[in-house]
């Protein structure tokens, strides 16, 4: 009998990292002037996502909230989120985000890493 042990969602790979436009939303609950910052995508899965960012920013003592436009896609979506991890490599920083989906939008990613599977633009680890 085969069982499946998973309690993590897959993690999509994307072959080739998308860059998209980062906004910090908040810092430990305080908003901030929002301005766009470049970041790099490597992988992404229904609860969180790997990317990059040219800034350093401490996540183990702040609290802080993202928003991101992607394309992934023809269809554009737009996510929020909590940074949870950093570590520096060659001159950049890399972060873990934990995606805060609304209810409403639940389907959407999915659907959209569906869609990335089916052209052959993500592995799935």
């Amino acid at each position: 009998m085969n069982t499946n042990r998973r309690t993590e969602p897959f993690r999509y790979t994307l072959k080739e990292p998308v860059t998209l436009d980062l906004h910090i939303l908040s810092i430990n609950g305080i908003q901030v002037p929002s301005k766009p910052v470049r970041a790099v995508l490597f992988n992404i899965s229904r609860t969180g996502c790997h990317l990059s960012l040219p800034l350093n920013i401490n996540p183990e003592n702040n609290l802080v909230r993202i928003g991101m436009e992607m394309n992934l896609t023809d269809e554009s979506i737009y996510l929020e989120g909590i940074l949870k991890w950093n570590r520096e490599q060659q001159d950049c920083f890399h972060y873990g985000i934990q995606l805060d989906i609304p209810e409403a939008d639940i389907e959407c990613l999915p659907r959209v890493l569906r869609r990335l599977a089916g052209e052959g633009k993500i592995l799935v680890r």
